[in-house]
């Protein structure tokens, strides 16, 4: 059975949308076994008694003390997942969410210079959709269907993205695509995971973050400004210093919008090479097939 998140995006839903096209069999759900495909999901936190069957996903921050028992690696995300889990490097393939390709729109109409995809969280801290509308800016919901957000990024010809799903499915789709970091639940580590898998430098533009009332919520302010009282006197978290206490003001959010329009002119768009993409794709196919015929005869029950 497929391995799913409790909240609901982008990189967690192409899970149930791509696999059961190109592996229908890792999807029964009465099966023994735990299919760990596409996110950064091998972490301490899985059922030490399920079967493990890795293909593709990516390590968390907290990696699995014990993976002799129960696991079959066939493919993991990137070199680093490999090496934090001590491994075969030729395990290090890319992020399967490539495949996607697979069921590309050939030559689709391009209707917008560039797009913006935040990380579904990033909306917890602000109406990204109210405010990318007001400034005209094409904004990529991960939140929406896979089938919407894949169509939209096919349409634009730029993608600016939060969201590292969004930047890997573009990079399937030929779309070139730079990497923004906005707030603190971006992780370095599973970009650069991914990015050295693909052979492509991760540059990182960064964003000044906003917040509003409508999307923290009013009633946690005091708590936030507590702890960011306590960590200015060393106490507690390093990270509560960063906490928001009050919303962005429009001469902020004004400037985040400009800077996020001169992006799409100044960044330095990333793709990664058509003979890279396709050899990492033949060799996720080849892994795939020796998988499902291992699913088939009942290896992983």
């Amino acid at each position: 059975m497929l391995f799913r998140t409790s909240e609901g995006n982008f990189g967690d839903d192409l899970n149930s949308w791509l696999w059961p096209k190109l592996a229908p069999e890792v999807c029964d759900a009465a099966s023994a076994a735990l299919f760990l495909g596409i996110g950064t999901i091998i972490s301490r936190s899985l059922p030490p008694d399920k079967i493990k069957v890795v293909f593709g996903a990516g390590c968390a921050a907290h990696p699995p003390k014990d993976i002799q028992k129960n696991w079959f690696f066939y493919a993991v995300r990137g070199p680093l997942t490999a090496a934090r889990l001590n491994l075969a490097p030729d395990l290090a393939i890319t992020d399967p969410a490539m495949l996607v390709r697979r069921f590309r729109t050939w030559n689709p109409t391009k209707i917008h210079d560039f797009a913006f995809m935040p990380h579904y969280q990033s909306f917890h801290h602000a109406d990204w959709t109210e405010l990318c509308r007001r400034e005209g800016i094409k904004l990529i919901d991960p939140r929406e269907s896979v089938e919407k957000v894949i169509a939209e990024i096919e349409q634009t010809n730029l993608l600016l993205t939060e969201a590292m799903h969004g930047a890997i499915v573009a990079d399937a789709l030929r779309v070139p695509w730079v990497p923004l970091r906005i707030y603190g639940h971006f992780y370095e580590l599973k970009w650069r995971d991914w990015t050295q898998s693909i052979e492509v430098p991760l540059n990182i533009s960064d964003l000044k973050p906003l917040y509003d009332s409508s999307a923290m919520g009013a009633s946690p302010a005091a708590a936030r400004a507590i702890k960011k009282g306590l960590a200015s006197v060393g106490m507690g978290k390093a990270k509560w210093k960063k906490l928001p206490v009050g919303p962005s003001s429009t001469n902020e959010q004004q400037e985040t919008l400009h800077a996020l329009k001169q992006f799409a002119q100044t960044a330095r768009p990333m793709l990664s090479s058509q003979p890279i993409l396709e050899r990492l794709e033949q060799r996720l196919l080849e892994k795939l097939e020796k998988l499902r015929q291992d699913w088939r005869a009942g290896k992983f029950s």
